[in-house]
C-alpha cells in the first residue's frame, strides 16, 4: 500500500472572510468610542474644514506606508540569499503584504509570521529555511525595535509617555519574550526533547482523534527534516553570515520610521507642529504592547491605545479623527491590499493543485467499471 504523503492544510478563505468581519467590527466600534467622547458633533465639522487645507501631509502619510511595504519586501528579497536562494521581488512583497494582512485578522497579531512562512515555502525556499527566516527576522523585529527606542532616548530625549496598563503590558512583554527566547535556544540545542513531544503528539492524537489518516513514520520524518534545516538556517545568519542580521535590524529600523512618520504627518495635516522624535517615541512603546492584546489584528485595544497616548498632542475634540486616518493608513489599507494580495496566493495555488490532480488523469485513464 502506497503510504500517504503528510502535507499541510492550507488557509481555508471563507473562514478568513469571517475573521476580516470580526477584527473591522471591533476596530470601528473602538473608534466610535473614540468619537463619542470627544463630542462626535464638534469634530465632524472643525476637523474637516481644517483637514480640506492639508491634503498634501495626508499623502505623504500613506506614500511613508507604501513606503514601509517596499523596504519590508527589499528586506526579505535580500535575506533569502543567505541560503544561496533568489526568489522573485513580488514573492517577497507578497510575504511582507501577506503578514500584515493575517496579523491584521489574527489574535494577538499571531497569524503574520505563518502567512510569511507559507509563502516563502511557495516561491522556492524549504520549510525549514523558511521557518529559520521567519523566526530569526521575527526577533530581530523586537531588536528593530529596541535599537530604535535606544536611540530615540539617548539621542533625542523623547520621552516614554506609558503609564498604568500599558507600561504594565511592556513589563509583560519583556518577561514573555525572554521565556520564549529560553525555550527557543533550549529546543535547538537539545532537538531530542522536541523529539520527544512530537511523539507524544502523535499518540494524543491517534487516542483522542481516531478518525485522523496519516502516516505517523511521514510526520516524524517531516519535523526531522524541518528541524534540521531550520537549525542550519539559524547556524547561516548567526554565525556564517551575520552581515544578514545587520540588514534586518537596519531594514526594520527604516520600516519602523515609515510607519511612524504616518502620525506626524496626520498630526501636520490637523496643523500642529511637533518635533518628529517626540512623536516617534511616544509610538515606540505601544508597539511593543500591541502583540498582547487578545482580539483580531489586536483591534479596540490599538485603537485605545493609541488615542490614550495621543490625546495630549490633539485635544479631545480632534482625538476621534486622528484615530480614524491613522488606522486607516497603518491597518485598514494594508489589510485591504495584503488581503487581495494573500488570496491571490492562495487562489494561485489552488489552480496548481487542480492542475496536478488533472494530470495523472489524462495520462492515466480510469479504467472501465
Amino acid at each position: 500500500m502506497e503510504e500517504k504523503k503528510f502535507t499541510l492544510t492550507p488557509y481555508e478563505p471563507s473562514r478568513l472572510r469571517r475573521q476580516i468581519l470580526l477584527a473591522v467590527f471591533l476596530s470601528l466600534g473602538a473608534i466610535f468610542l473614540v468619537f463619542s467622547l470627544g463630542s462626535l458633533r464638534g469634530v465632524s465639522v472643525t476637523e474637516i474644514d481644517e483637514l480640506l487645507f492639508r491634503p498634501t501631509f495626508l499623502l505623504l502619510a500613506l506614500s511613508f506606508v507604501v513606503m514601509g511595504w517596499f523596504v519590508d519586501g527589499t528586506r526579505i528579497f535580500f535575506t533569502t540569499r543567505a541560503w544561496g536562494k533568489k526568489i522573485r521581488f513580488r514573492d517577497a512583497l507578497a510575504a511582507a503584504l501577506s503578514t500584515y494582512f493575517m496579523s491584521a485578522i489574527t489574535p494577538s497579531l499571531t497569524g503574520g509570521s505563518p502567512a510569511q512562512l507559507f509563502v516563502l515555502a511557495r516561491s522556492g525556499l524549504s520549510w525549514g529555511e523558511a521557518g529559520s527566516l521567519v523566526v530569526v527576522c521575527g526577533i530581530l523585529y523586537q531588536v528593530g525595535l529596541l535599537t530604535l527606542m535606544v536611540f530615540s532616548f539617548a539621542l533625542f530625549g523623547a520621552a516614554m509617555n506609558l503609564r498604568g496598563i500599558l507600561l504594565g503590558l511592556l513589563y509583560s512583554f519583556a518577561i514573555f519574550y525572554s521565556t520564549i527566547m529560553f525555550l527557543l535556544f533550549f529546543f535547538l540545542f537539545r532537538p531530542q526533547v522536541l523529539f520527544r513531544l512530537v511523539d507524544w503528539g502523535i499518540r494524543f492524537a491517534r487516542r483522542h482523534f481516531p478518525r485522523a489518516k496519516f502516516s505517523e513514520s511521514v510526520v516524524r520524518q517531516w519535523v526531522e527534516n524541518f528541524f534540521a534545516e531550520f537549525r542550519e538556517g539559524f547556524s547561516i545568519l548567526f554565525l556564517r553570515k551575520p552581515q544578514y542580521l545587520l540588514w534586518n535590524i537596519g531594514c526594520y529600523v527604516a520600516y519602523f520610521l515609515c510607519t511612524f512618520s504616518v502620525a506626524y504627518f496626520i498630526l501636520r495635516a490637523f496643523g500642529l507642529s511637533y518635533s518628529y522624535f517626540r512623536v516617534v517615541g511616544a509610538q515606540i512603546p505601544l508597539f511593543f504592547v500591541f502583540s498582547f492584546i487578545p482580539s483580531p489584528g489586536a483591534s479596540g485595544g490599538v485603537e485605545l491605545s493609541i488615542a490614550s497616548v495621543f490625546r495630549g498632542f490633539v485635544g479631545t475634540y480632534r482625538l476621534g479623527s486622528f484615530v480614524l486616518l491613522w488606522r486607516t493608513a497603518t491597518y485598514y489599507l494594508p489589510l485591504l491590499v495584503g488581503g487581495v494580495v494573500f488570496f491571490r496566493v492562495l487562489r494561485g495555488l489552488s489552480v496548481n493543485a487542480h492542475h496536478e490532480q488533472a494530470k495523472p488523469l489524462k495520462n492515466h485513464p480510469l479504467p472501465p467499471s
